[in-house]
């Protein structure tokens, strides 16, 4: 394959010059008036004249010198036309840096010509023999020089090249990017070769073949570089069957893909090297099963459809107006449950959805509720937060549809899967992200005409979500700031508070005082009662405002907890009106502040005395069960009760201060319990299900085991 090659190997490069020469001359007639396409076309016109040279250098043998000359002739112009087209581009840089740029281009043309003169004298290729006696192409006396002249040429036109795309910025850059890249690979091709020929001083046939096949695809990228903007103009005015172009593109990726397998096959078998045939029919052999396997992946079916809708159509929504509607019904939203009702009515407005749920993770129980849905029958039981769907959920920023969620059932079956499918009716489940956090998910059934979600419902679906995720973080901050402003204000005014009580305070140590001296005159005795009863009055009226106990923290010891709970039982001193069982396990001790542990469980345990109210025993049960036990590192106080529930509605803002279920509750008992709890690296959680009772769950960790110092005699 050196000097003598088959015809076919000429094909290529006669494709590669008509594709080249055809595109120099649609850029001239469609824009000659611009400096650049005359520039690129020239450019182009080079590569398509040096494939043409080196194709008929194969098919016409007994004149192969004359016309690798020529092609020659070419490979030294094509530098200096790729200083021009960055002469273009940079023209609008000022001074020296233009200047420099010009003069650049100018030397590198005046060499290019200087070598083209010599390119068919017997200076840079010469006819030679092989020691076979073949003939051959070699270099002359020059031939080294002038390709480190290409070389050289070639190196500062792909620089320009590099330092166009890097400064360019939208939408000039998009308009140009394929072009340059193209433009590119035939520099760095071109590069290639001379660097092959300064090392093995002979021409060979397998430049041709390998030179066309590279210039075929960098030729391919300039025009889909220029196609692409006019392709957009052909999509707005014209309709393709998704299926007939998903067709074509599938026909026209195969017969390429095949083409190309051919083509190395036919390389391997002429090497000529031992078993070439047998490794080309193997090398055909694996590429058409791997097509057969690719051809049947559901993945890369919907890939390829992806592609297509998102490339070749218009988009099925106006994305611009309706991003304007989202930021509007979003726009005056204050709180958490606004974004929730915008959110809800946005979502019936645009999609079509039979059936269409919003689901919210609460802070109370860590379980994902139904807060709000088109149906009007009783809401599906909340999900946990390890149910498969929310793991599901939590690696997929997509939307996930049921198929995909049925294919995983079927490869590790769970029937939590099909129940949460079932009791949703949904196809599509969209998650509302904030940050790494799954705060909640959208769930949408088939739509009304029956057809299903596409790439742009996916598109828009998942913008609306993620939009509405981080209105939801804000407004959720928003609370929590509010109730801190809260809380400093009551610190604040409890200080007023604290000093009437100290004035007060002083007016009975006064009252002691006198006591010593006339306790026993009975007018005395009365005026002493009228002080006291009018004191305690003033002091219950000031308990009433001061609705937050200051109490200071103290520092954290070793707790015993079931100990603390039996204490805090009989604490109360018989007031406990209902039966209290507490079991009390193997359980390793807490580090904890012994009176802020002891305040909750006091909390909790008049909490379900209060739920209990009202209700008569009707078993043996106890009405308030307290265990205890350790499980994992951490020691777990469950408290139970059998009263009337808590509603689901109301789980979701049970932590919140200045938030209560009871009438004239101040709302801060749960609030504090709960700041206690985690401030010791702990949690609280709190199931309730409306006629069945309530269950809070404490988690503490464990204390970590003493060690023992060891005392060493010497």
């Amino acid at each position: 394959m050196d000097s003598i090659a088959p015809i076919w190997l000429a094909l290529p490069a006669f494709l590669a010059s008509a594709a080249a020469l055809g595109l120099s001359a649609v850029l001239l007639v469609k824009n000659y008036e611009s400096r650049f396409h005359r520039s690129l076309a020239a450019a182009v016109a080079a590569t398509g004249f040096i494939q043409l040279g080196n194709g008929l250098g194969l098919a016409d043998t007994d004149h192969a010198l004359e016309w690798r000359r020529l092609g020659l002739v070419f490979e030294f112009f094509f530098p200096a036309a790729l200083q021009y087209v960055g002469l273009v581009f940079l023209k609008s840089t000022k001074g020296a840096e233009e200047g420099g740029i010009r003069w650049r281009a100018l030397a590198v043309t005046a060499l290019a010509v200087a070598f083209a003169s010599l390119a068919f004298s017997e200076l840079i290729y010469v006819q030679a023999t092989t020691e076979s006696g073949r003939s051959a192409l070699g270099l002359g006396p020059l031939g080294r020089v002038a390709y480190v002249f290409i070389v050289l040429g070639l190196t500062l036109g792909l620089a320009q090249l590099e330092h166009i795309l890097r400064v360019t910025r939208d939408p000039l850059r998009y308009q140009i990017k394929y072009v340059l890249i193209g433009l590119g690979g035939l520099a760095g091709y071109g590069i290639y070769q001379a660097s092959q020929l300064l090392m093995v001083p002979a021409w060979s046939s397998d430049f041709v073949l390998v030179g066309a096949l590279a210039s075929l695809i960098s030729l391919g990228l300039m025009t889909f570089g220029f196609a692409r903007l006019r392709l957009r103009e052909v999509r707005a005015r014209a309709y393709v069957s998704p299926q007939l172009l998903y067709g074509s593109v599938t026909f026209l990726v195969i017969g390429i893909y095949l083409l190309a397998v051919g083509l190395i096959g036919e390389v391997i078998r002429h090497t000529g090297e031992p078993l070439s045939q047998g490794f080309s029919i193997l090398v055909v052999f694996l590429a058409i099963l791997g097509l057969v396997i690719v051809l049947f992946s559901r993945t890369a079916r919907d890939s390829t459809r992806q592609f297509i809708a998102r490339h070749f159509y218009r988009s099925k929504y106006d994305y611009r107006a309706k991003w304007l509607e989202v930021t509007k019904a979003f726009g005056l939203c204050t709180s958490g449950e606004e974004v929730l009702d915008r959110l809800f009515e946005l979502l019936g407005r645009t999609f079509g959805a039979v059936r269409l749920s919003i689901w919210i993770r609460y802070e109370a129980d860590g379980q994902y509720h139904q807060v709000r849905s088109f149906n009007i029958e009783p809401g599906p039981p909340p999900l946990e937060h390890a149910h498969p769907l929310i793991a599901k959920l939590m690696e997929s920023e997509e939307p996930v549809d049921v198929d995909n969620l049925r294919a995983i059932s079927a490869e590790t079956p769970d029937p939590s899967y099909e129940q949460a499918l079932r009791s949703t009716h949904a196809i599509l489940y969209v998650p509302i992200r904030s940050e790494r956090q799954v705060m909640g998910f959208i769930t949408l059934s088939r739509q009304f005409d029956g057809s299903r979600y596409g790439h742009d419902d996916f598109d828009l679906l998942r913008a609306i979500a993620h939009h509405a995720g981080m209105l939801l973080a804000l407004a959720r901050m928003a609370e929590e700031k509010s109730a801190t402003g809260e809380l400093e204000a009551l610190h604040r005014f409890s200080a007023f508070c604290l000093h009437d009580l100290k004035n007060l305070a002083a007016k009975l140590s006064l009252v002691v005082q006198n006591a010593e001296l006339h306790g026993a005159e009975p007018a005395f005795q009365q005026s002493v009662m009228r002080t006291v009863a009018g004191t305690v009055q003033k002091i219950m009226a000031l308990i009433t405002k001061l609705s937050l106990r200051s109490v200071r923290p103290g520092l954290p010891e070793t707790v015993d907890v079931p100990s603390l709970i039996a204490e805090t039982i009989s604490s109360m001193n018989g007031n406990l009106r209902m039966t209290v069982n507490s079991i009390g396990g193997q359980a390793a001790p807490v580090r904890i502040v012994r009176d802020q542990l002891q305040q909750v469980l006091l909390n909790l345990i008049l909490n379900a005395q209060q739920e209990l109210q009202g209700k008569r025993a009707d078993s043996e049960e106890p009405d308030i069960c307290i265990t205890t036990e350790q499980c994992h590192g951490s020691v777990i106080v469950t408290i139970t009760d059998r009263g009337p529930g808590i509603p689901a509605a109301e789980l979701q803002t049970l932590f919140q201060p200045f938030k209560s279920t009871k009438s004239g509750g101040l709302g801060l008992g749960l609030y504090q319990c709960k700041r206690i709890v985690e401030e010791h690296g702990g949690s609280i959680r709190i199931r309730s299900e409306v006629g069945q009772g309530t269950e809070v769950r404490l988690e503490l960790p464990a204390a970590a085991p003493t060690k023992t110092k060891e005392m060493f005699m010497i």
